[in-house]
């Protein structure tokens, strides 16, 4: 039988010049955290079922998850997101020191079709805030989204963090009459991923009223919570007050990048409050990159005190498809080399001098690789070339007896001689 070399559909697979590209962005969102105080923590992959049944909604853990019954008789899921579990850890720690600020990049897994943008095992960039009550955590989870992007070289233009909120949504559903309020924002959660004539004929076909689903559509089309339409709608609603006071925060800590959008729902049960979503202007990546909210009740339910929470998950996957869209990505990391120094083997009597020449350069905090293939020196410098090795050493009867050694510059042509230390140093000192 001959095996296939194709991984499992949507299982994720890098090799290292995709590496390269995924380390650089999550470097990038680590440190754009750790910037504002988040510290990073993970959990296990391997979760009960109960767990997320409970806290994220049928449709992810019946539909989208991979579940199974162990050998111990237990029913267990892959976790399919981390905020359930970020619930579970705080909960059992008990009295912590708040506000939490934590971080992650779990590797989660959910079994549906895979398309641009949406694997079935990702990287998800997680962020919270546990402890802190609105409408200041909800800004600071923006800004630092706000950075992720800024220090990513994206243009402001190309990016909008899109937010609404689902009290304020479900007063409105129920101003306009609306009485499947699930439903609706079940549609409302689509309307950005299908086409706007079929979003708008599920509307009404779920509605059972095309005058409703009107009513529903103009809603989605208000960009301010100050609209007169919307005092007109919902009065003296604490949930219209709730959307105003914060753009008026938003405004006030020079946000451009936020933009109030009605349809914004999400769609995991556990969110109470402001949620949002990070979303490409262009169109060219139509689905989210990122989305998260504002969630009250999930660690209530373990310790039985109330603890506010608000956070995101965003896509490894889908933040460098956009990075790529838009040219985002530094070219230096399609020439990053393996190492800083290659050793090059004059003949097979020097390999084990060139390997402790080569371990001496990695004491000194120098990367090194060394040649062990054995071939000849005008391959192995052809190698060096064609991997963007910025040093080159070639190790021969001369270098072993003098310990003189000849460090060449890859991208000059020019040749220092000198010990080791003294052309370690150098090279750290051109990195």
């Amino acid at each position: 039988m001959t095996l296939s070399t194709d991984p499992l559909t949507g299982m994720r697979q890098r090799y290292p010049e995709e590496m390269l590209v995924e380390r650089h962005v999550c470097r990038v969102l680590t440190e754009a955290g750790a910037l504002s105080g988040f510290r990073e923590y993970d959990g296990p992959v391997l979760e009960p079922f109960s767990l997320f049944e409970a806290k994220s909604g049928g449709e992810l853990v019946e539909k989208q998850s991979y579940f199974f019954t162990d050998r111990g008789g237990r029913k267990v899921v892959l976790r399919p997101e981390l905020t359930p579990t970020l619930a579970r850890m705080v909960a059992a720690r008990g009295e912590m020191p708040m506000p939490i600020r934590w971080m992650s990049t779990p590797l989660c897994f959910r079994h549906e079709r895979p398309q641009r943008a949406r694997a079935r095992e990702f990287l998800q960039f997680n962020l919270d805030i546990l402890g802190a009550d609105p409408p200041g955590a909800e800004l600071e989870v923006f800004l630092v989204l706000d950075r992720i992007m800024r220090l990513l070289g994206v243009s402001p233009d190309k990016y909008r963090i899109r937010w609404s909120s689902r009290r304020f949504a479900a007063s409105s559903l129920a101003a306009l009459g609306v009485t499947d309020v699930a439903g609706a924002f079940g549609l409302l959660d689509k309307r950005d991923k299908i086409e706007p004539a079929e979003w708008l004929g599920l509307l009404e076909e779920t509605l059972g009223c095309r005058k409703k689903a009107a009513a529903v559509e103009r809603l989605c089309g208000v960009t301010d919570p100050e609209d007169p339409y919307l005092k007109e709608l919902l009065g003296d609603d604490p949930a219209l007050a709730e959307v105003a006071g914060f753009q008026r925060l938003l405004l006030g800590a020079g946000m451009p990048s936020a933009e109030f959008c009605p349809s914004i729902v999400r769609g995991l049960d556990y969110y109470t409050g402001i949620v949002f979503e990070l979303t490409d202007t262009g169109g060219e990546n139509r689905r989210a990159i990122c989305g998260g909210g504002r969630y009250d009740n999930l660690v209530e339910a373990f310790q039985g005190r109330p603890v506010s929470g608000v956070g995101f998950g965003l896509g490894v996957l889908a933040l460098t498809l956009f990075l790529e869209t838009y040219g985002c990505l530094p070219d230096r990391l399609h020439r990053t080399p393996p190492a800083s120094l290659y050793v090059v083997v004059f003949s097979p009597e020097e390999l084990g001098p060139a390997l402790r020449i080569g371990e001496g350069f990695r004491n000194l905090g120098v990367s090194a690789s060394v040649d062990v293939t054995g071939r000849k020196v005008s391959r192995q410098m052809q190698h060096a070339s064609r991997e963007n090795y910025p040093w080159v050493l070639v190790v021969g009867p001369t270098e072993v007896s003098s310990g003189v050694l000849g460090l060449k510059n890859m991208r000059t042509g020019e040749t220092v001689d000198g010990r080791l230390e003294t052309l370690a140093a150098l090279v750290r000192g051109k990195e």
